[in-house]
C-alpha cells in the first residue's frame, strides 16, 4: 500500500488491477474490511 500511496501522489490517474484466486472470503469480510479500507484510502473499486 505504501507504493500505491506514492504513485497516487505522483500521477493524477492510477489504475491497478488486483486479482485474487484459490481461496475464499466471506461477503461480510469483503464489505467490512476490504471495501472499507479502500474507501478510506480514496480508492474507487470497479467490481466486475
Amino acid at each position: 500500500m505504501g507504493v500505491m500511496n506514492l504513485l497516487q501522489t505522483k500521477f493524477e490517474t492510477l489504475q491497478i488491477e488486483l486479482s485474487a484466486r484459490d481461496g475464499t472470503i466471506s461477503e461480510q469480510d469483503y464489505e467490512d474490511k476490504i471495501k472499507e479500507a479502500f474507501r478510506q484510502m480514496g480508492i474507487e473499486l470497479n467490481e466486475e
